[in-house]
């Protein structure tokens, strides 16, 4: 019978867009392609340019070369002569191709568009008028500080020239605007306007960082009549130009180096640069590759160390050469005090006090209370419907949401005021800010007490108190909470921040009045961020310079940091936003000093060339490092980071420095190996050249085969570069160490004895599956035969351990101890083993609980352990060791529950291994991460790996939480304890006491706290396990414990085997419960446990942990592709966790992406089986083609936070496994598709050759959402204009007529939709569609924004997810 389609959404839509082709033209992807490339160039030997318009001309040259093959005309944007020889141009990457074989041609990459990384501070430094370093340094005379930001404005007080002479003779700056003077020597516009825009400053950022920097002397500067006194910058009698490069729309790489080119040209001292980008090799970041232009002129650069803290690793501006800066707090506030109406009296600052706030209470609201994540953070529009009319209302931090914008959302809905409280992650940092109502921003614990107040009363009320300006704090400075921390990525050997300075609630310059008063052109404002600390440090380098004008960039660097206090006002040692000690990467080397900066002692000195053997030594080729120092050198001396003259030292301890290193050859032409051991005596060949010279012999480890020509050995710095000459190196890299992403799901999943899928795939018969992980356990029940055939006849594989049958035909260690064995030790690879392959077991059970048949996804399939893992980690040497021999020996599906940090994918060795992998045919699974909800933090992002997040089940392992108020509150353990009483019990939440170690039940915490006896509250977080804080409380004598969920992990719970009787609950029963033990003097709790209990229509939803989109390492591709059940797995384990030794049979429940990443190996292998004529991409096209969007309620499936869950959560979906075994269409990809794709990515010929495993040429590129896949990630600026090609093979009927069944599009995207009918004849016939994507308006308010286009038959649904990127 044939399924009536409703057509009329799509003949609506077309009419729509007969609108839209009116006034635009439809053009191919190719000519639309073109972005902005930083081209760097070597000028050909014996060629000089006297001329700086002999160089350009001879840039032009490469445009002129290149437009000969595309339609679309390069254009220059920048010619660059001081920074580097090179250019800022539009191009396609057609174009950059056709220039790379020009002599000259160095490199060209995409630009990066950076961020900014958005007075009293002079008294608070030891800054005095006619005293000390201030008087001696003549106040920065004769210095020029070159800031580059958003622009100036002239005529401010802060840049009179009063006092100032005229600036030196060497000056060659420009003014491109009325004003200028002595003081404002210089100010340029190189934004996207070119030379016809203006430099004045719309935003503010530049007229406060420049009023930092050198602001002359301004009486009787405040804002709102607070912080009243004479503002002045660091060096105020010192020049100032301003070289405007960024706008509302961010800072370009090529507006940046364009201004760093010109200010080097016309003669700064200084340059200070209150932005920056995510971490990259230095020789990819141009504020990197700029600065060291200048300092090789002599010119100090400052740059601040982002704004993403407090999280490790998270810097900007990381070279050596840079001072990078982080923001700390200053020994004034601007307090306004919480006055609640049970009498305390609580601190926060704001910067708008009004004098006429009346001092009666009024009634106080959370809007958060209501369970939306938006109401609490004050979202826009979010309290439309809630009664906060005159009222006080409570607003959580973040969201991306600005904190004056919340206050905004609170004033429109008619709220009276605003409280605003951190979360736990920004601890006591609190900010000054210009609200635009009444208002007070208070530290997390603060926050903590108003809503618990809150709770204790029916009838709450506040108002606020506003104090003014309070001088004096005395745990000044501390470390800011936004301030980003190292370690470095780029250079790990480099400590880094270098110093923090002031950046919190910071008052300097401002284009306008916040106040909206007339009467004065001394306009100031207070703003935080690394962006006020850096300004800080470039006016203090400039009275060092006035004061030594000898001293190198180095030398000063030096002096500022071996002075640097480390301890604050207190006398105590410096700290972080938990009242915590600060550690060096915090701090650095400590808080800044002038004075004792002007006298040091002695200096730490570096000259340019001194960085050349450091950045050989960081592996870079001598032609990445000729892009930094702008020379061509030869890497023929190396040495370690640590090595370099710092002034501060990052040391890894080994012998002499030796690491694994995994490295890249290509066999000479025409020599092939006809055995094994022909390869590996040509392997040996590098260590025998490398090991001459060093005292440490180099040491073999894996030799591969199969997943690249290579090997991995224990190597120095030294010797890897004695083999980078010989025939056949391509590249060699430190190893990666990868971490593990740590039943009645088949049903769930659709999968039934004797029915569907199960039934026509033979339960996955024949199929082998290759597990990668910390071994397994044979003899387990779930890895018995019954029922399973002999493996088949191309199996080669070994098993090295005693147990193996049909089932477990393969068990082989690749870990450190080589000889050691595949048993699991850590009960991992067990888990993932039976959930992707376990046999039928029945009785499975864990504490009695979830009780019923355990099965792996393919349960009579093949299964083969690499043990990669290890209680260290999991090695990428052991790691490609076991996919070399899982290629060689014969499997069909690759399962790795693993993985590390986003990389290139040539520097990635699962990513090269799995393509190596799908050139023979075999599926790869990998987990997403475990670093969910956040953006951007996913593994495994190639597009030749199904990458796969997790969900949760329709099932809970209930323990209910009972409070003496008679409120049940449901949570989760898988320890369930018959005898248990159910009498109330004292209950106690040890982080009342303010310490955040005994909040999260951190060891040791509770040995002073009385818990004995006692219902133990405890946080979930801190990095502590969740079963290690059970264990916490049972040593201090605790009966039970109850965990609550931080406010980032939501409503997801887990079923852990704990050590006590214990409940897991969601964020906000933990709110309910901290307010009722704040409601009672005398609290008390029980717990009553309920067994397993099936949930419903709630699942699946999205787990908390899961790791998000949008993929770093290619944007363009969306990730995770899928979801599948990770959350409470029963599966296969080695021991029992009951302490139970009546059967072998033992299971248990863990969950994470590691969980979910097996089940969706075990699916893959029942495809394979019911269709072994598909390729690994059609595998994967059939499993997300056919995903779900709903929960078993019909709703859209849900994140943590009962939002509908984005697709950079869900990829395409949750697996339906029955669905996708007869999809109808799949979208093909065969392995050298992928080609153009990751020439397109902006890798070199030899960077793809390493993934692909032969030399290529990168002769052809597409665009990323030109691959085949069965998603797109699109991004599209105003008015654009991008078409896409898809080729579908029918995998269905023969005779099968597909059309537009459901579009959705979000707001300011059009979609035409090419061959909208696709009429198919016969079974694999290939038809092909387009689609273009329109950006129609600007109507849409959010940057990303997704849809779908879903293709019907008669039989079947083929859908299609994108995401936009509006820019």
């Amino acid at each position: 019978m044939e399924r009536k389609r409703d057509t009329r959404l799509p003949e609506v839509f077309f009419m729509l867009l007969l609108t839209f082709t009116n006034i635009v033209t439809i053009t191919s992807a190719n000519s639309d392609q073109s972005e902005t490339y930083i081209v760097h160039l070597n000028a050909p030997d014996g060629v000089t340019f006297d001329k700086p318009e002999d160089r350009q001309s001879w840039y032009n040259s490469f445009l002129t070369a290149s437009s000969t093959s595309s339609n679309v005309e390069p254009s220059l944007i920048h010619a660059y002569h001081n920074v580097f020889t090179g250019f800022a141009a539009k191009l396609s990457a057609e174009q950059v191709k056709a220039m790379e074989n020009m002599d000259g041609f160095v490199s060209a990459r995409p630009e990066r568009v950076y961020k900014l990384h958005t007075t009293h501070t002079p008294r608070f430094l030891g800054l005095h008028r006619n005293l000390g370093f201030w008087g001696g340094s003549n106040y920065g005379k004769g210095i020029i500080i070159g800031v580059l930001d958003t622009g100036i404005t002239p005529g401010h007080p802060s840049f009179a020239d009063k006092g100032v002479p005229p600036p030196p003779a060497k000056w060659k700056g420009k003014c491109e605007v009325a004003g200028c003077n002595n003081k404002l020597i210089g100010a340029r516009d190189f934004t996207s306007s070119g030379s016809s825009g203006s430099p004045l400053d719309d935003e503010g950022h530049g007229t406060h960082t420049s009023g930092t920097a050198a602001g002359n002397f301004v009486d009787g500067a405040n804002v709102f009549g607070n912080a009243k006194g004479t503002a002045a910058g660091m060096a105020p009698l010192a020049h100032l130009a301003m070289y405007k490069v960024c706008d509302s729309f961010g800072c370009p790489d090529s507006s940046i180096l364009a201004g760093m080119d010109a200010a080097i040209e016309e003669g700064v001292d200084v340059l200070s640069l209150s932005l920056g980008g995510a971490s990259v090799p230095f020789y990819e970041d141009g504020i990197a590759v700029g600065a060291f232009s200048a300092i090789q002129r002599g010119i100090f650069v400052s740059c601040s160390a982002a704004n993403s803290g407090p999280f490790n690793s998270t810097l900007s501006n990381e070279a050596p050469w840079i001072l990078t800066v982080g923001a700390s707090t200053l020994d004034r506030n601007i307090r306004s005090v919480v006055s609640l109406g049970n009498k305390d009296l609580l601190n926060g600052e704001s910067l708008f006090q009004p004098k006429d706030f009346p001092q009666n209470f009024l009634p106080l609201v959370y809007p958060g209370l209501n369970g939306s994540q938006d109401a609490s953070w004050c979202a826009a529009g979010s309290l439309k419907n809630i009664d906060v009319k005159g009222k006080v209302v409570v607003c959580d931090r973040g969201g991306g949401i600005a904190r004056i914008a919340k206050g905004q959302t609170v004033k429109d809905a008619g709220g009276a005021a605003m409280i605003l409280a951190n979360e736990l992650i920004d601890g006591d940092t609190t900010e000054a800010d210009a609200h635009v109502l009444p208002a007070s921003h208070v530290g997390y614990v603060v926050g903590y007490i108003i809503k618990t107040y809150i709770n204790s009363t029916s009838s709450p009320v506040a108002t606020i108190l506003f104090e003014g300006t309070v001088l004096g704090v005395d745990s000044a400075p501390a470390v800011a909470s936004f301030s980003s921390r190292g370690p470095s990525l780029a250079s790990p050997g480099i400590v880094k921040p270098d110093i923090i300075g002031p950046g919190v609630s910071i008052l300097a310059a401002w284009p306008i009045s916040v106040e909206n008063s007339t009467l004065t052109k001394a306009t100031f404002n207070m703003i935080s961020g690394t962006s006020m600390s850096c300004p800080h440090l470039a006016g203090i380098s400039a009275l060092l310079k006035s004061a030594h004008p000898d001293w190198s960039p180095a030398a000063i660097k030096s002096a500022i940091m071996t002075t640097a206090g480390q301890v604050s006002l207190s006398g105590q040692r410096i700290e972080d936003e938990r009242d915590l000690p600060a550690n060096i990467f915090a701090i650095g080397s400590g808080h800044v000093n002038p004075s004792k900066a002007n006298d040091p002692g002695l200096i730490f000195d570096i000259q340019p060339n001194d960085y050349i053997p450091y950045l050989c030594g960081l592996g870079y080729t001598s032609k990445q490092v000729g892009i930094i120092v702008q020379k061509r050198v030869t890497c023929s001396k190396v040495i370690p980071e640590a090595q370099l003259n710092y002034p501060s030292f990052a040391v890894t301890l080994g012998v002499d420095q030796i690491q694994t290193y995994i490295v890249h050859l290509n066999a000479p032409d025409g020599v092939t190996f006809d055995k094994p051991e022909d390869r590996q005596s040509w392997y040996n060949s590098f260590l025998t050249v490398s090991s001459t010279g060093s005292n440490v012999e180099p040491s073999l480890i894996h030799a591969y085969h199969n997943v690249f020509t290579g090997f991995a050995a224990k190597l120095s710095a030294y010797q890897v570069k004695a083999m980078e000459n010989m025939d056949g190196f391509v590249s060699a890299r430190p190893e990666t160490v990868y971490k593990l992403h740590t039943t009645q799901t088949p049903r769930f999943l659709g999968l039934h004895q004797n029915l569907g899928l199960w039934r026509g795939s033979n339960y996955g018969k024949g199929i082998i599956i290759g597990v990668l992980d910390t071994g397994i356990t044979p003899g387990h029940p779930s890895f018995d035969d019954k029922g399973v055939p002999s493996p088949p006849a191309k199996w080669k594989g070994k098993c090295e351990v005693a147990g193996c049958n049909n089932k477990l035909i393969g068990a082989r260690d690749f870990t450190s101890s080589g000889s050691g064995s595949p048993l699991d030790d850590e009960g991992h690879g067990t888990h993932t083993s039976g959930t992707a392959a376990g046999n039928f077991v029945n009785g499975a059970n864990v504490f009695g609980n979830a009780k019923g048949t355990a099965a792996g996804m393919a349960p009579l399939a093949h299964l083969a352990m690499y043990k990669v893992c290890d209680s260290f980690g999991c090695p990428e040497n052991a790691i490609l060791a076991a996919m070399d021999a899982a290629i060689e020996e014969g499997v069909d599906v690759l399962s790795l529950s693993l993985g590390g940090a986003s990389v290139p994918f040539y520097a990635d060795g699962i990513a090269v291994g799995a393509f190596s992998a799908i050139q023979k045919g075999i599926f790869v699974s990998c987990s997403a991460a475990n670093s969910g909800p956040f953006n951007s933090t996913l593994s495994n992002e190639a597009p030749w790996i199904l990458t796969v997040g997790a969900s949760t089940i329709d099932r809970n392992i209930r323990s209910t939480v009972y409070l003496g108020s008679k409120d049940l509150l449901d949570g989760e353990s898988l320890f369930q304890p018959k005898n248990f009483p159910q009498k109330y019990l004292p209950l106690v939440y040890p982080g009342l006491n303010g310490s955040q170690d005994t909040a999260w039940c951190a060891a040791g915490s509770l040995e002073n706290v009385d818990v004995k006896g006692k219902v133990v509250l405890c946080d979930r977080g801190g990095g502590i396990a969740r079963i290690a804080k059970g264990q916490t409380v049972k040593d201090a004598g605790g009966a039970v414990m109850i965990l609550t969920n931080e406010l980032i992990d939501g409503d997801t719970t887990e079923a852990d085997a704990h050590v006590l009787p214990a409940s897991h609950v969601a964020s906000d029963v933990g709110v309910e419960i901290k307010t009722y033990i704040n409601s009672t003097s005398s609290p008390v709790a029980t717990l009553i446990f309920r067994g397993t209990v099936a949930i419903g229509v709630e699942a699946p939803q999205v787990a908390s942990f899961s790791s998000r989109g949008p993929s770093v390492a290619s944007p363009g591709i969306v990730k995770p592709d899928i979801i599948g059940p990770g959350v409470s797995i029963l599966a296969a384990w080695p021991v029992s966790v009951d302490n139970s030794t009546l059967t072998n049979g033992t299971f248990n429940m863990i969950s994470g992406t590691s969980m979910s990443c097996p089940h969706l190996s075990g699916i893959s292998a029942l495809l394979k089986s019911a269709h072994p004529d598909w390729s690994p991409a059609a595998i994967k096209s059939a499993i997300m083609t056919s995903a779900s969007q709903r929960s078993l309620s019909g709703q859209r499936i849900e994140d943590e936070r009962d939002l509908p869950a984005s697709i950079f959560a869900i990829g395409s979906g949750h697996v339906n496994p029955s669905k996708a075994n007869d999809p109808g269409l799949i979208f093909d990809i065969q392995p050298d598709d992928y080609i153009p794709y990751l020439c397109g990515l902006g890798y070199t010929s030899k960077q793809v050759g390493v993934i692909v495993q032969k030399r290529v040429t990168c002769s052809t590129v597409i665009p990323e959402a030109e691959l085949n896949y069965p998603s797109f990630a699109v991004t599209l600026g105003a008015g654009e204009i991008k078409r896409y090609k898809r080729t579908v093979t029918n995998v269905g009927a023969a005779n099968s007529t597909y059309a537009i069944y459901d579009l959705s599009l979000p707001i300011g995207l059009g979609l035409e939709v090419l061959n909208s009918t696709l009429e198919f004849s016969e079974v694999n016939q290939k038809l092909s569609y387009e689609m273009v994507f329109i950006y129609v308006s600007q109507g849409q308010t959010k940057s990303y924004a997704e849809g779908h286009l879903t293709w019907g038959s008669d039989n079947h649904l083929v859908r299609t997810p994108f995401s936009v990127k509006f820019v």
